[in-house]
């Protein structure tokens, strides 16, 4: 089952505001999640399980922390359904958006880089 329309163009517009650097995420207490705040609310994308297929969770929780809305998407195998699949990939997507946002890696890698480099 596909995300509901609202859901979908809340993912999507994260994803978009979140390659343009500009929503901020920040790292959570579970290595896996991270969070963006945004208005008045606070949103968590996060991954469960190490698999190559491992479920990711999207949710949306209001001023106090409880949960308002909240997006899984979960891959039992390769094969999965192609809606279910586009579902997964999107939360993939802006997951690992998110984890390079919130751990600076661009920066660290351009750190490492330049390290290097000053190496004879």
């Amino acid at each position: 089952m596909a995300f509901q329309g609202q859901i979908d163009k809340l993912v999507a517009k994260l994803t978009e505001l979140t390659e343009l650097d500009k929503v901020a995420w920040e790292e959570t207490a579970d290595e896996n999640t991270y969070l963006a705040s945004v208005s008045n609310f606070v949103v968590t994308m996060g991954r469960g399980g190490s698999s190559a297929y491992a479920g990711y969770h999207f949710r949306i929780l209001d001023s106090t922390g409880k949960i308002i809305e909240e997006a899984l998407a979960t891959l039992s195998a390769p094969g999965a359904r192609d809606a279910v699949y586009q579902d997964w990939d999107r939360l993939r997507v802006l997951h690992e958006l998110a984890r390079r946002r919130a751990l600076q890696s661009d920066k660290v890698v351009s750190d490492l880089l330049t390290s290097l480099e000053q190496i004879r």
